[in-house]
């Protein structure tokens, strides 16, 4: 009775084990928006719903700031650390506030996400359109 038990665990350590060898699903999204300085890179991609910020080329373990705006919205301002890769990322997403009901029968809201690094050796800043929608799948 346990050793199908067992079985079943193996399986999904081993599932989960080459799972970590495969790209992360938003490296398939388009990318919107980008700036490099040096070995520094910024990068915004999207699957049409959500944002996926990621900085690369920092240096392991320090501080950087970031500043994220956004229309009609209070501006965010992070003291992020990099990663032991000299990387950080962050999904977000792009909603107008006090827009409605938080569904998308409402008003269609568009607008333009900023974002600005600010690290020991760089400075990066990009910004990306966005736009709500009601999204149709054939």
């Amino acid at each position: 009775m346990y050793r199908p038990i067992v079985a079943v665990l193996a399986a999904a350590l081993v599932t989960a084990g080459s799972a970590e060898a495969r790209p992360p699903i938003t490296a398939k999204w388009p990318l919107l928006a980008f700036d490099r300085q040096g070995s520094c890179e910024l990068t915004i991609n999207s699957n049409g719903k959500f944002m996926w910020i990621e900085v690369s080329g920092l240096i392991p373990g320090t501080r950087a700031s970031l500043a994220l705006s956004n229309a009609r919205m209070k501006p965010i301002a992070w003291n992020v650390l990099a990663d032991s890769s000299g990387s950080w990322s962050t999904p977000y997403v792009p909603l107008l506030w006090g827009e409605g009901d938080g569904t998308l029968r409402t008003a269609t809201s568009a607008s333009t996400v900023a974002v600005r690094i600010d690290a020991p050796g760089c400075e990066l800043a990009a910004s990306a359109p966005w736009k709500r929608e009601v999204r149709v799948i054939p």
